[in-house]
Parts: C-alpha cells; sequence; structure tokens
C-alpha cells in the first residue's frame, strides 16, 4: 500500500485537494535523507567524543568486573586496567598451582647417606647400657633423619665396667640381659661407638692408667674396619652426685671427689679422640652439668631427657657417607 504525505502548495508537485504519492522524485529524496542521517551523526561523534572511539570501547570490553567487590563492608573502587592489549594470544602451557601443605606436614629432607642399610654397635660400661636393650632412644632418632635407611643396631653395654673390663670382653659374645649378641669382631658393624668408661674409675685411682687402656680400645676398635667413634657421655653433677632414692648417697665431699675423676677421663676421652684420629660425640660439654640430663632417682645415669639428648648429638654427628 503506498504512503502518503501532505507537501508545500510551492511544490510543482501540488495539487489542491490531491495527495501525491511515495513513488515521487520527491519521496526519493526523502527517504536518501534519511538514510544519510545515521552515518552523518556516528562521524560526527566519532570526531568530537573520542570515548567511544573502537580502541576504547575494546579497553573497555577487556576491563575485569568485579561483583560485590567490598573491603569490611566498604564498597571498592575498581580502576580499568591500563595495559595495552596484545595483537595475538600467545600459546603457552597451563601454570600448575601447587596445593599449599598444612602447618606440620612440612616434610623434613632426609639426611644424606650412601647405603640403603647400616649397622651400627655402641660399647661401653652402664652409661651405653641404660641407653635401651635395643637403643631404642637411638633407633629414634636415626629414622627421624633417615626414614628410608634400615639400621640394625647392637647394646654393647655392661654395668660397672672399667675401660680394661671393657678391653677384656671385645672378642666375647655378650650375654648379658635380654641381649645375646655374637662377638663384635663377628658382628663387624658399619660403625662402632665406643664410650669412655669414665664413670667407672680405677681404684686407687690412676687417670693415666684409663688414658692407656682407652687407647688400646681405640686401636681395636679401629683394626675392624669401621668408622669410630668416641663418645663422651653427659656431665656428672658434682656436690650432688649420686643422690636419689636407688643411688649411692655419698657425703657432698665424696660425691665431689669421685665426679671429679670422672670428668678427668671424659676430659682423655676428648682428648684421645683427637690424638688417635677417630670422630668425637661430645656430650659431656654439650650437656654442661645440667640436672635435668641425670636420673633422679639414682643422681649417675642420664634420664629420658639425657638419653633423649644423647641419640640426638649421635644422630647428628655420625657420617653415612
Amino acid at each position: 500500500m503506498a504512503r502518503y504525505c501532505y507537501i508545500n502548495e510551492r511544490n510543482p508537485y501540488y495539487k489542491t485537494g490531491q495527495q501525491y504519492s511515495s513513488k515521487s522524485p520527491y519521496s526519493l529524496i526523502v527517504k536518501i535523507e534519511l538514510l544519510v542521517l545515521p552515518v552523518i551523526l556516528i562521524l560526527f561523534a566519532s570526531t568530537f567524543f573520542p570515548m567511544f572511539s573502537n580502541a576504547n570501547l575494546n579497553e573497555l570490553a577487556q576491563s575485569p568486573v568485579v561483583e560485590n567487590a567490598q573491603v569490611l563492608g566498604t564498597a571498592t573502587e575498581v580502576s580499568p586496567t591500563t595495559t595495552s592489549i596484545p595483537t595475538a594470544t600467545p600459546t603457552a602451557e597451563p601454570t600448575v598451582i601447587p596445593t599449599p601443605i598444612e602447618s606440620g606436614q612440612v616434610p623434613i629432607p632426609e639426611k644424606s647417606h650412601s647405603k640403603n642399610s647400616y649397622s651400627i654397635a655402641v660399647y661401653g660400661d652402664s652409661m651405653v647400657d641404660t641407653m635401651g636393650e635395643r637403643l631404642e632412644y637411638l633407633e629414634h632418632k636415626l629414622k627421624s633423619l633417615y626414614p628410608s635407611v634400615n639400621f640394625t643396631l647392637y647394646n654393647y653395654g655392661k654395668g660397672s665396667e672399667n675401660v680394661e673390663m671393657g678391653l677384656e670382653r671385645w672378642n666375647s659374645r655378650l650375654d648379658y640381659q635380654d641381649r645375646h649378641y655374637p662377638s663384635i669382631t663377628e658382628v663387624r658393624p658399619d660403625i662402632i661407638i665406643l664410650g669412655s668408661f669414665a664413670y667407672n674409675p680405677f681404684s686407687p685411682y690412676e687417670r693415666d692408667r684409663h688414658w692407656i687402656g682407652l687407647t688400646k680400645l681405640v686401636e681395636q676398635a679401629k683394626s675392624s674396619g669401621a668408622s669410630i667413634y668416641m663418645l663422651a657421655e653427659i656431665a656428672p653433677l658434682r656436690n650432688t652426685f649420686g643422690k636419689g632414692p636407688n643411688g649411692v648417697n655419698w657425703d657432698e665431699s665424696t660425691a665431689y671427689e669421685h665426679s671429679g675423676r670422672i670428668v678427668e677421663q671424659l676430659e682423655n676421652a676428648v682428648s684421645l679422640s683427637r690424638n688417635l684420629g677417630v670422630g668425637l660425640i661430645d656430650v659431656f660439654h654439650a650437656s654442661g652439668g645440667n640436672s635435668s640430663y641425670v636420673n633422679a632417682g639414682d643422681g649417675i645415669h642420664p634420664s629420658v631427657a639425657g638419653h633423649e639428648f644423647t641419640a640426638n648429638l649421635i644422630a647428628n654427628t655420625i657420617n653415612l657417607n
């Protein structure tokens, strides 16, 4: 159906009381104007209002959208990014974000070692004997440092022995309490830790005799081919040495004199380790006479804390490489 509109009477196509058809030349001009006008408006807007240019529209389109952004209940103002938009998106491997490890579950790196299994023998008097039938304190500490290593531990400690008695049984099997082992020379351990035998001085006291006997014991151990360490045990208490329900309970002067002899023989062990070129596990100086490391029951042997302290120092001193 043809459209009609009324025109001015000056127009040559005007006829009184008549309407003109949209197919007339004038109608065509009107249509062209209607098509051109929006184009002119867009060009005008692009020229005088650059914020609506294609580049800015693209930039706005790339701005992050933050929904309900708040900080402590206050609306957060988000500024559009000023980073230029790359012409091409590079191809990259997807980033793998590690899962955080909960506190307390961080693995401790295992100490280095050259083998997957080791045998260790600890040889001494009652200071070694009380370290546990299977050296449990030491075993626990070693497994924490070397979780993938298998350890076979031998406790060759025997109570009330001086260094000469220890030397005498070196080549003999051990049948003591719950422990029944072949001789240490038959076991052929990778590591031998020699106690100082300092807590059993000779009577009458002879420091040099202890020095000579401990030297011979170290030489015997070195001939086995094992790695040798000297263990200088915890420092004794002085005035209160031997005090406790199960102790010797000497008077202060006797306790002080006897504990002084023990200190001298512990110093023998420290010096001999240097002179004979063997490793030193110096619990003596590290313990510093701390009474918490001494068993309150007898005032002589290590307490649980003392055994743990000793085991920790042994495990961190020996070299498995």
